[in-house]
């Protein structure tokens, strides 16, 4: 997203402006606490105390406007006011990930300051700001201005002395601050009339005139701001201000075209001279909110043609629209929003085009479109279907039909999409749309067959972007279609976050295919390189998390990291109920295979705990609901249940249409009958499983010693093979680079000793030793080195 530079600047601090006497300590407490509000109505001069604080610890700056209310529009901006950049795909909890990504990122002293909390009214925003407080680093310290409390849970920051805050008490001016503003020294009655006000002293000091105060309420505010302000103004200065105040921030040049005048600079710079409601930030100004609210009620009959002009100079497309609405050129207005509109809301400007279409006639498919959007981004699923309905957008109606359940129209609506002319990208999404709808439906013929088109057209084609974006690991449980997705992931070649797609589909392939150190390698550094761009989207996340987990339960390794991560992704994706129950699977079957089954049997009460998942998830969750009762009843002992419910988790898994890459129930029964010493059925048991998986063995080895016990039982060398895979795990794959940082670690030495003798410096060797750890499993350099050493890892003197 482009904003304007100014958007990032403190106000310029004025040469006679009066040294506060709250500003000193301030800057003690804001050092002190995560967040410090500065909360008081219109003219209480918060902008200003925050600016003469941000003069003296300040690092960071961001002036909020109303098109910060679209969350995503809003982490990228702070992103940007930080230094940093992230990229969001489509996914509602992105902006989450984004936040943890910043979080993650924040290292040095940072104070940052957030302008005029009031005009955010979304809670989404406030949400995330309550976040990114309630997890600030120690380094991180943010300072809030607003007219009224941000709803971020400030009595609980109160509680724990997390919070510092300002009101209309403390910016009030002191008796020796309004005597220097005003140049008199008998100050109490100015004070008492105008209650220390800095905006009423500001203009008493410029009027000359202490004995006229404004009186409550806002009318005669502005009759205040007329007879003080506005009246005592020459005529070309009060035309200047009538004619200017269309624009929301103006830029000299802006000014210049609506008045005419080559001095434009001159005055503007004049105006900010003498305080009049006027700020400038950067190259740009604007008037103080009450002020401009006054001049937009004087009577100016030439102001339609004024906006006219302003649209004619206007760089930013929906400021452009909103003139000539404004104007009442509603057509030319449409125009622009119907060619700019996607692309402005892909930016974030939801509050900006949500204003525009509430005021035009949304009569054609582009601003349908744009309606159906933001109703699709807002959870509003009936709204948004009626207008893409109208808009005839087959696509986006297919799926808010989907997440309606609606899996049979959707089904229809796309074939009868399909059936017609449409370019290659729509059609490549519509079939790997369409292979999801049948996936969810259960029809899985159908959902290969779709998989196969989407794939082949997206290689032909050159449309494997678009594929990239639309293709989920979750196609993999689909019979055949894995030899299509090893294709698409091997003729990819695509860049940036598409790139990164295809990377964690491959993790997935990996580890069906049974390169276990392969899958945990590619989904920890998939996972990591997606911070570049604020984080990996939910959906995707989720999927990484479980590969890593799920290819690293047979190995000696910590395995807490992978499960944390896996809980939180399952807990955000609550709703997604065929994902939901599955993510407690296999986080109960890591929990199993170290035996920490009261653990284990917690995270099989929470597959219970969402009911209704979709016909074609059903089997599979109830079939891993049958397996971990299974294996923890193998466990306590309770052979007769144990069986029960392993003999059903079979027959139902023969039953099943789906490659189950889950693992496999067979090995599990196998198992149970190994260890009972009922070495017959075992074999009975596992030997169809061992030669369906020769093409997928990453289904038994994510068994880890429930395999193993079987293995040990057949004379193949395709067992064989599997054996020795599971007893001699290796870790996952390091660089020679990392591999050297690794013995050293062994070693003992620290940081700074591994930077001396590798001679590089000491972040390049944090980001190493991070790496290192993510790849090994493990959270600590301690298990990362006893891990070393288990599999022969010797410090470099040693060998």
């Amino acid at each position: 997203m482009a904003f304007p530079e100014t958007k990032f600047q403190a106000p310029r601090l004025r040469a006679d402006l009066v040294d506060r006497a709250l500003v000193g300590p301030l800057v003690t407490d804001v050092l002190s606490v995560p967040l410090t509000v500065i909360s008081a109505p219109a003219g209480y001069g918060k902008t200003t105390v925050a600016s003469m604080v941000f003069a003296r610890i300040g690092t960071s700056w961001m002036a909020l406007d109303p098109d910060d209310n679209d969350p995503r529009r809003f982490l990228t901006a702070i992103a940007t006011a930080l230094g940093h950049e992230v990229t969001l795909d489509k996914d509602p909890d992105a902006v989450r990930r984004g936040v943890v990504a910043l979080l993650n990122a924040i290292q040095d002293h940072t104070v940052l300051v957030l302008d005029e909390w009031e005009v955010i009214t979304a809670p989404e925003v406030a949400g995330h700001l309550a976040y990114l407080i309630e997890w600030a680093p120690p380094a991180l310290h943010v300072v809030v201005t607003t007219r009224h409390d941000p709803p971020i849970g400030l009595a609980r920051l109160r509680a724990r002395g997390q919070l510092a805050e300002r009101g209309p008490d403390d910016l009030r001016f002191t008796a020796a601050e309004a005597a220097e503003m005003l140049g008199i020294d008998a100050v109490d009655g100015i004070l008492a009339r105008t209650e220390g006000w800095p905006a009423g002293l500001r203009l008493l000091a410029g009027s000359g005139r202490a004995n006229r105060m404004p009186r409550s309420g806002d009318t005669d505010v502005f009759d205040f701001l007329a007879d003080e302000v506005f009246n005592r103004q020459p005529e070309d200065i009060r035309r200047f201000l009538l004619e200017t105040s269309v624009l929301t921030t103006m830029s000299a040049e802006a000014c210049a075209a609506l008045t005419a005048r080559d001095d434009a600079p001159d005055v503007l710079d004049r105006l900010t001279r003498i305080g009049l409601f006027i700020t400038e930030q950067g190259n740009a100004y604007r008037y103080h909110p009450l002020f401009a609210e006054f001049l937009g009620r004087v009577r100016l009959p030439e102001r339609a043609d004024l906006h006219r002009r302003a649209a004619a100079v206007e760089t930013d497309p929906l400021a452009k629209a909103q003139h000539l609405l404004t104007a009442g050129d509603t057509a030319q207005a449409a125009d622009i929003l119907a060619e700019v509109g996607e692309g402005q809301l892909r930016a974030g400007r939801t509050t900006s085009i949500r204003q525009l279409l509430s005021a035009l006639p949304v009569d054609r498919p582009e601003l349908l479109v744009l309606q159906g959007d933001l109703a699709f981004g807002a959870g509003n699923l009936a709204e948004a279907r009626a207008a893409y309905e109208r808009a005839d957008s087959p696509v986006r109606l297919a799926d808010t039909l989907i997440l309606q359940g609606e899996i049979a129209a959707a089904d229809d609506l796309l074939a009868r999409a399909l059936a017609g002319p449409v370019d290659i990208e729509t059609r490549v999404r519509l079939l790997l749309t369409r292979a999801r709808a049948a996936q969810i439906s259960g029809r899985f013929s159908v959902a290969e067959a779709a998989v196969a088109q989407g794939i082949q057209l997206a290689v032909e084609q050159s449309a494997t972007a678009t594929a990239a974006a639309h293709v989920s690991p979750t196609l993999l449980l689909i019979r055949g279609a894995i030899d299509h997705l090893e294709r698409f992931v091997t003729t990819a070649q695509l860049n940036g976050l598409a790139a990164l797609q295809v990377d964690g589909l491959a993790a997935s392939i990996a580890m069906t295919r049974g390169r276990l150190d392969e899958a945990a390698t590619k989904a920890a550094d998939t996972f990591t390189a997606y911070q570049r761009f604020g984080g990996a989207p939910p959906l995707t996340g989720f999927t990484l998390a479980a590969t890593r987990l799920m290819s690293t339960v047979p190995m000696p390794v910590d395995i807490e990291s992978a499960i944390e991560d896996l809980r939180t992704y399952a807990t955000q994706l609550t709703t997604a109920s065929f994902m939901y129950p599955n993510a407690w699977f296999m986080i109960g079957r890591a929990l199993w295979s170290r035996g920490r089954l009261d653990e284990a049997q917690a995270a099989r009460a929470m597959m219970d705990t969402v009911d209704g998942p979709p016909t074609g998830s059903a089997p599979m969750i109830a079939m891993n609901r049958l397996s971990l009762d299974g294996l923890l009843a193998t466990t306590r002992g309770d052979y007769r249940q144990a069986t029960s419910t392993l003999v059903e988790a079979v027959e139902m898994e023969d039953r099943l249409e789906v490659l189950n890459i889950y693992g496999s129930t067979r090995i599990r029964l196998a198992h149970l009958y190994a260890k009972r010493r009922r070495i017959d059925e075992a074999l009975r048991i596992a030997r169809p499983v061992l030669a369906e998986c020769v093409r997928t063995p990453g289904r038994i080895l994510l068994e880890g010693e429930a395999a193993a016990t079987v293995l040990r039982l057949i004379d193949e060398p395709f067992a064989a093979g599997l054996l020795r895979q599971l007893e001699s795990p290796a870790p996952a794959t390091l660089t020679e680079r990392e591999m050297q940082v690794l013995r050293l670690m062994v070693g003992g030495a620290t940081n700074k000793e591994i930077a001396r003798q590798l001679v590089v410096g000491e972040e390049t060797v944090k980001t190493h030793v991070s790496r290192v750890l993510r790849k090994m499993g493990v959270r600590t350099r301690g298990a990362a080195t006893a891990h070393a050493r288990s599999l022969g890892i010797s410090p470099p003197d040693q060998g």
